[in-house]
């Protein structure tokens, strides 16, 4: 069928349904029309195209590669040299610009001027958590990471955000409205920082998301220990709500409260969420009560701790070293006896579908602030359920995982009046929108993300901890391999047609996606970037990942 042939039958089927008054609206067959328009863009683009190679590197490993100019970088050993001229090269296009308020967007797409309708625009805090480890880590960007964790620390302190902590303090049972808790994700171009906006009102979202609240924390911490936060920068706002948090976690159990965890749907005990915040714990026990109190760190502890004094009662008494310990204690439980069941939310009934082993985000329990008291056994563990999740192109977050996967973009979407189905980036933590999402998955076309970035940091963190001499060297080697297939993902064409992604829209090249989608085009599979390009937290991993991996292997 010819595009004209197609498009003309379409324009005719949308007149008929009008006269007979079927309710077939306008814009309901433009969007029908756009899809239809971007599946044979797509089509046509593959006919004659092919987006991918798959290339052999020297440690013997198969990476998928999108780009011409990374298909050489893959093809050749790493040397120092080479990964300078890499890093020198990607350099632009893994820098991450902050808004004049200092925040991190999730994703800078090129919107040509308009609003972003996936609302990647917001700012989500886990994501930004992640921006801020990156900046920290290079020398030049250092101010702007003190910047980022400042305002995310400002937005925690809105009295918004405060009113939320203490109302779940003194009511916990309130904790189940996913609106009610404390907000994980908001719209940074507002003047109060309120949440995203859909048609005039705040998008319901489920901000039960502990892991977000744990990777801030320890985050904060850091930028304690390291100078980039002062004591004098503990106004009485951020104390206020800073000294909100143990309560809180107490408040709801958090060692077994179901949380959206980082994916952000169904609610279920999710290890990585409960390992973050026992690591937040563990981060701020240590800035108070452990190693020297000289320096700025030292100044800021007793600031924090002469602030104590005049503070909430019930609040300031769980900022002590044995109360601290209990909690952390608690969350380390948990930890263990999830992951000797076998990874992320394994303590329910193998066919309930909050069951789950594999999961991404484990990898969280290793970097970017590894769990305090973890062995070398356990992190090997985690990895070792990390890495099933494997795929030619990227890293899966879960097993039949329905987000972005085959035709997600591109796929018509009809709407039924007893159905409601979910919008491409619209919430799915209640049980009826994630299983009608997980309806439409294609079997074997999961979208595979960018974590390998995740594990090169992780694989190098084993490596410099382990007293083994065979195991350091095998960690440095699958380390190289994870950095190769990071690389791989990158934009790029290798013919003369520009890239697309998997919405039928052109992207610019070395840009980090957030995952490689599957298009399925007359029953054949292709692998293309996810629109959501680029992603900020994809940059800022594969930033880590680089400059880790000079420094360690290196030298520098």
């Amino acid at each position: 069928m010819t595009e004209k042939f197609r498009i003309g039958t379409i324009l005719i089927l949308m007149l008929i349904c009008c006269m007979a008054g079927t309710g077939f609206s306008m814009e309901e067959g433009t969007a029908d029309l756009d899809r239809e328009t971007g599946d044979m863009k797509i089509e046509t683009y593959l006919q004659t195209h092919t987006p991918s190679r798959t290339v052999l590197t020297p440690e013997g490993a198969f990476v998928v590669v999108f780009n011409p100019e990374v298909a050489t970088w893959v093809s050749q050993p790493l040397t120092k040299n080479r990964l300078e001229h890499i890093k020198a090269r990607l350099a632009p296009d893994l820098r991450i610009e902050l808004t004049p308020r200092g925040f991190a967007r999730a994703a800078d797409r090129d919107t040509e001027g308009g609003n972003d309708d996936t609302n990647y625009d917001a700012v989500w805090v886990r994501d930004s958590v992640w921006v801020y480890f990156a900046l920290q880590d290079q020398p030049e960007r250092r101010f702007d990471a003190r910047r980022l964790i400042l305002a995310l620390w400002d937005y925690y302190a809105t009295d918004t955000q405060r009113a939320r902590f203490n109302d779940i303090i003194a009511g916990p049972s309130r904790a189940a409205d996913k609106m009610k808790v404390p907000h994980i994700r908001f719209d940074g171009a507002s003047p109060t920082l309120e949440d995203v906006s859909v048609e005039g009102r705040p998008e319901v979202w489920n901000h039960r998301q502990n892991d977000a609240h744990g990777i801030f924390l320890a985050a904060l911490a850091h930028a304690v220990r390291n100078g980039l936060v002062q004591p004098e920068d503990l106004t009485a706002e951020r104390f206020t709500v800073l000294a909100t948090f143990p309560a809180y976690f107490d408040a709801i159990a958090f060692e077994t409260f179901e949380d959206a965890g980082a994916w952000e749907e169904i609610d279920r005990r999710n290890t990585s969420s409960i390992g973050l915040v026992t690591r937040g714990l563990q981060a701020w026990r240590d800035v108070l009560f452990s190693g020297t109190q000289d320096g700025s760190a030292g100044r800021f502890s007793r600031r924090f701790i002469t602030l104590l004094a005049n503070a909430d009662v019930h609040c300031a008494a769980y900022w002590n070293q044995p109360d601290l310990e209990i909690l952390i204690g608690r969350g380390m439980t948990t930890v263990r006896r999830q992951l000797a069941l076998g990874g992320e939310s394994p303590d329910y009934a193998p066919d309930d579908i909050r069951f789950r082993r594999a999961d991404a985000y484990l990898t969280a329990l290793i970097v970017p602030s590894p769990l305090g008291g973890f062995s070398e056994a356990e992190m090997r563990q985690v990895l070792g359920i990390v890495e099933t999740l494997k795929r030619p192109a990227g890293i899966l977050r879960y097993e039949h995982d329905s987000y972005q996967s085959g035709n997600y973009w591109i796929k018509t979407r009809k709407k039924a009046e007893t159905v409601t189905v979910p919008t491409t980036t619209g919430d799915t933590s209640s049980r009826r929108a994630f299983l009608e999402r997980s309806r439409g998955l294609i079997p074997q076309s999961e979208a595979q993300w960018f974590f390998d970035s995740l594990l090169v940091l992780a694989r190098l963190h084993l490596a410099s901890v382990t007293g083994d001499p065979v195991q350091k060297q095998q960690d440095t080697h699958f380390a190289a391999i994870h950095l190769k297939r990071a690389l791989g993902q990158l934009t790029g064409s290798f013919g003369d047609l520009p890239a697309l992604a998997a919405d039928s829209t052109p992207v610019a090249s070395l840009l980090a996606p957030e995952s490689i989608n599957t298009v399925v085009v007359d029953g054949t599979p292709a692998l293309l970037p996810s629109p959501i390009v680029p992603l900020n937290w994809a940059k800022a991993a594969l930033s880590m990942a680089l400059n880790r991996f000079e420094r360690d292997v290196y030298g520098k």
